[in-house]
């Protein structure tokens, strides 16, 4: 007994075309701006036990990133 295998169009394999892509979806070509103020990621070693150091880089990064998101709307 043969078995027929069909592909549904969803299925097919198709190569990307950048090109033909951003012509289609020209308001997304453009990059966006990168306006982050550079910062070190490392968690300062103030000598605190490893989770109160975290948890006051974790603050710290909070506010430092509510202090940018007003920045960017104003």
């Amino acid at each position: 007994m043969q078995h027929l295998i069909l592909e549904t169009p969803s299925q097919t394999q198709t190569e990307f075309d950048s090109v033909r892509w951003g012509q289609l979806n020209p308001w997304l070509v453009e990059g966006q701006a990168d306006d982050r103020t550079p910062m070190n990621g490392s968690v300062k070693d103030s000598g605190e036990s490893p989770s109160v150091q975290r948890s006051f880089a974790r603050r710290r990064h909070q506010a430092m990133f509510k202090r940018w998101s007003q920045a960017r709307h104003d």
